[in-house]
């Protein structure tokens, strides 16, 4: 299982850097992030000289030395603290800057407005920014079909499910339906199913609320014996064990899937 990723952002700023600009040589305490979202920039990271235009991501891991100038550039620097660091190259190029933009001005209007709780609120839309970053890969096929059925899913896991009432929703044939969900899945739907079932037990029986047979009921499976073999092969142990084990116990063993 990966460490869970705990930023906290320290200083928050959309510039636009005129020729004169520079960045003094130094080692940073800090993590830095930096959307150049026009214009261009050269900067020296631990010795490597980097040429940055609009469009590329900048991230560059505390403790690094950190020197630049610019002949003009439009960007927005976000520093932070963070145990470890995030896994990505110091330059990134040719992602899609728009959703990040729309999260920086969100940001920005926050940052600036410093309302009470602005705080809690900066935190979040970073945590949004980095998500986004890290986890949603452009590379990878999207598809408005199987958007909808997830979230018909996420909103109706406790009800009965079949791929011929899903393809209906989407009004596909349950062939193309299933071979389309796997294509852009990785798993076939009735696992899909299985897993956000799984997973809301596995929540239910964390809260220490619900006997092993409620959860079960309450996630979508009408078999109990069903249900307990597919959560141990899911998560390892059993559910009452699960369970017992309570809060701390269990958070350490969640996982994404099989």
């Amino acid at each position: 299982m990966h460490d869970p990723i705990r930023p906290l952002l320290t200083y928050f700023v959309v510039k636009s850097c005129t020729p004169g600009w520079q960045l003094a040589s130094q080692a940073i305490p800090f993590h830095s992030l930096t959307f150049v979202l026009e214009g261009e920039a050269d900067y020296l990271v631990d010795g490597e000289p980097l040429r940055v235009r609009g469009g590329d991501i900048l991230y560059i891991r505390a403790g690094s030395d950190r020197y630049a100038t610019t002949s003009g550039m439009r960007c927005a620097a976000l520093d932070f603290q963070l145990d470890g660091e995030l896994p990505l190259p110091v330059q990134i190029a040719g992602r899609t800057l728009e959703p990040f933009e729309t999260l920086c001005r969100e940001l920005n209007y926050e940052w600036l407005q410093r309302r009470s709780g602005y705080q809690l609120k900066c935190q979040a839309l970073f945590a949004l920014l980095l998500h986004k970053l890290l986890y949603e890969d452009e590379s990878r096929p999207g598809n408005a079909h199987v958007e909808r059925i997830k979230r018909h899913v996420a909103e109706h896991y406790d009800e009965p499910l079949s791929v011929r009432q899903l393809a209906e929703l989407t009004q596909l044939h349950p062939v193309y339906c299933g071979a389309l969900f796997k294509r852009i899945e990785g798993c076939t739907l009735a696992d899909y199913i299985s897993r956000v079932r799984l997973n809301k037990a596995a929540a239910l029986l964390m809260s220490g609320e619900y006997s092993v047979g409620e959860a079960a009921e309450r996630s979508g499976f009408s078999d109990p014996y069903y249900f307990s073999a597919r959560f141990k092969r899911y998560l390892g142990v059993a559910p009452s064990e699960y369970r017992n084990r309570g809060h701390a116990g269990a958070a350490t063993i969640i996982r994404k899937g099989e």
